[in-house]
C-alpha cells in the first residue's frame, strides 16, 4: 500500500495511541485482536467503533466518530481498581488535548462498560471508555480535514 494515504478517523487514532504512549506508564496498543497474556497487562487496546455523518454543506461532512479504549487489567482481587488506574490516566492522556492534535473539533467520554474474560485465579477485567471526536472531511474524501 504504497502512497496510501490514511483517513482523518484513522490518523486521529495514531494521536490517541501516541498520547497514552507518551503520558502513561502503560503500553497502547491499537486494534490488538490477539489476546493479551497477564504478562502483558495493564494495556490500552485503542479500537475504532461507531460513526454517524451529517452532511450541512455542498463540500463537506461531519462526523461523529466513535472509538473505544479498552483500559485492560489482571489481579487476584480488585482487578476493578486496577483498571480504574488506566481509567484515569489514560482519560488525562486523551483530553488534555481534546482537539487530538488539531483533527477533531472536541473529543468527549460517551459511555463506559465492564468486560470480564475468562474464570480463574487471575481475573482479567477490562474497562471499556467510548469516546466521541467531532470531525470534518471533505465529502468525497475521508483523508482531507475541513476546518
Amino acid at each position: 500500500m504504497s502512497g496510501s494515504v490514511q483517513s482523518v478517523q484513522s490518523n486521529l487514532l495514531d494521536n490517541v495511541v501516541a498520547a497514552l504512549t507518551a503520558n502513561t506508564p502503560w503500553t497502547a496498543y491499537r486494534s490488538r485482536m490477539a489476546s493479551f497474556p497477564p504478562a502483558q497487562l495493564p494495556a490500552f487496546n485503542v479500537l475504532p467503533d461507531e460513526g454517524e455523518m451529517q452532511y450541512l454543506y455542498a463540500q463537506s461532512v461531519n462526523h461523529l466518530f466513535r472509538f473505544k479504549v479498552r483500559m485492560m487489567c489482571a489481579t487476584v482481587d480488585e482487578v476493578d481498581k486496577a483498571c480504574d488506574l488506566l481509567y484515569v490516566a489514560g482519560s488525562q492522556a486523551i483530553l488534555a488535548d481534546p482537539t487530538l492534535g488539531g483533527l477533531a473539533y472536541i473529543t468527549r467520554w460517551v459511555g463506559q462498560k465492564w468486560e470480564r474474560e475468562g474464570e480463574g485465579e487471575l481475573d482479567q477485567c477490562a474497562l471499556v471508555v467510548t469516546f466521541a471526536s467531532e470531525i470534518s472531511t471533505l465529502m468525497t474524501d475521508p483523508s482531507v480535514q475541513v476546518a
